[in-house]
């Protein structure tokens, strides 16, 4: 009797673990519901001339970071790669080639692929490029930005210099802006298509603020804006470190 009581409490306690995992599947795939899902959120599209054989567009867009690969499809056999420049922020630029058919009435397919998805979202061309279409005269075009980057050099700490560089299309008015610090900092054309500038950190001062830096160039009536990228010193998320140049 007593061997038959032991025995069934072995069998028993061996029972426990197994229901406790059962019990626990259920609870890990409720969170896993609940976990933010990628998205791509906006996109831009600038040409230094139009959709002409020679032009060079330049694409960013703005998606949920991490993505193992991203692309911009413009029209049959136009797909552009993207690269993610800093957190969220994924850059590209494409020629057109003559035998290229990009009807800018079309919508543009973007695309990003993560560890267990892949996120697609359909996106109008830009006016000014629909009006190349319209056999009108066409809109003019957004001022071009290339890049927009911050060199902290060191900690972000109150009375660290923090010098900013926009390169774009020449002859513009830039500033940018930094999200609860300051707006419209001032960046001076030094050369051709390039604007700099600079601000000095105050102690009350959000300091998660910087990386969401965003610089504004201004062509007549036309506007173009950009994200910082972050380049060399140890503020940042691994992108310009290794003694990258920060003014290439």
């Amino acid at each position: 009797m007593k061997s038959t009581l032991r025995n069934y409490a072995t069998a028993a306690a061996l029972l426990i673990p197994v229901a406790g995992a059962f019990v626990a599947q259920p609870a890990s795939a409720q969170e896993r519901a609940y976990v933010a899902q990628p998205a791509i959120r906006s996109m831009a599209l600038n040409s230094n001339a139009g959709l002409r054989p020679g032009a060079t567009l330049r694409l960013q867009m703005y998606a949920t970071p991490g993505a193992r690969w991203s692309s911009v499809t413009l029209a049959d056999g136009v797909r552009v790669a993207l690269r993610e420049r800093s957190p969220g922020n994924y850059t590209g630029a494409y020629t057109v080639r003559r035998g290229d058919r990009i009807d800018p009435t079309s919508q543009m397919m973007a695309r990003a692929g993560y560890r267990e998805r892949v996120v697609t979202s359909s996106i109008d061309f830009p006016p000014s490029f629909q009006a190349l279409a319209m056999g009108g005269p066409p809109a003019t075009m957004a001022p071009n930005i290339e890049r927009f980057v911050m060199a902290p050099h060191g900690r972000l700490e109150p009375g660290r210099e923090l010098r900013f560089r926009l390169v774009g299309a020449p002859g513009g008015d830039a500033w940018l802006d930094i999200p609860g610090v300051i707006r419209g900092v001032d960046l001076q054309e030094t050369r051709p298509g390039v604007y700099e500038g600079s601000y000095t950190i105050r102690r009350r001062d959000d300091m998660d603020a910087f990386d969401r830096a965003v610089a504004t160039l201004q062509s007549g009536r036309e506007r173009a804006t950009a994200r910082v990228e972050i380049r060399g010193g140890e503020f940042g998320y691994g992108y310009g470190r290794g003694g990258e140049d920060w003014n290439r």
